[in-house]
């Protein structure tokens, strides 16, 4: 399987909520090994201070429009995490997906063709019944596994980068978690964390620190070498559907 430019993997990583944090902590990472990030935002919580029901991440600020405007300069793209990282029903689809999408095109001047589930998969059936007709050209979700061409793009695995997983498996930091399994694969990767910062994670089970994602990226490279495609998740999107039209 070829990717674009010939190559033969694909990797990608998104942060979920999208902390103001990450221009201090991750983006200088994302420089040194060129590799573009992707924010999942929550809709109505853009460039204020984070105000979710029972959010861990309360009170940390979340990157405004001109902030994002700068990533996007930098190869950085954005999804929709919901209106307002409720758990989606029946009652609230509509306001979580569709309305969701609507207020995040406005709030960053930028074009929502992607959605990520909130919270956990038990909302999956809903999301995936409901997201083309909201107008996303795909969904992301939280299954840990390597996507490939041929994936359902209403499914897309995510591989989360935490230094500390909660029992009873209590797994831990992998730099080369799942990178093999794409190779062989010709697979595509889809990391995700919230907000790296330096010596220790503000929640294990959820980041990894901005030690680990260095580690992270540069084994990526490493391995990768010439073969790895390093993408924002919207390009790779594109290009699958792209390349399925004119075949």
């Amino acid at each position: 399987m070829v990717w674009k430019g010939g190559k033969k993997w694909v990797y990608s990583i998104t942060y979920d909520e999208g902390c103001a944090d990450l221009l201090k902590y991750a983006l200088p990472v994302h420089r040194k090994y060129g590799v573009p990030g992707h924010i999942a935002f929550v809709s109505s919580q853009v460039g204020v201070i984070r105000d979710v029901p029972g959010s861990t991440y309360n009170g940390m600020m979340i990157l405004s429009k001109g902030e994002f405007q700068g990533l996007r300069k930098e190869g950085w793209g954005a999804s929709c995490h919901g209106m307002t990282h409720a758990v989606i029903t029946d009652e609230n689809i509509h306001y979580e997906l569709y309305e969701g999408r609507k207020t995040l095109e406005k709030a960053l001047e930028f074009p929502v063709t992607m959605f990520c589930l909130p919270g956990d998969n038990s909302h999956f059936p809903i999301v995936h019944a409901h997201a083309a007709k909201a107008g996303y050209l795909a969904s992301m979700t939280i299954y840990d596994e390597v996507n490939t061409k041929k994936a359902d793009l209403f499914r897309l695995g995510r591989c989360p980068l935490h230094t500390q997983y909660p029992g009873p498996f209590f797994s831990a930091y992998d730099p080369y978690k799942r990178i093999h399994q794409a190779i062989d694969k010709g697979g595509w990767i889809i990391d995700y964390c919230h907000c790296p910062m330096p010596g220790k994670p503000l929640h294990p089970h959820k980041d990894c620190t901005t030690e680990e994602l260095e580690e992270r990226f540069k084994t990526v490279r490493q391995i990768g070498g010439d073969e790895v495609w390093v993408a924002e998740p919207n390009e790779v999107v594109a290009y699958i559907i792209n390349t399925n039209i004119e075949h």
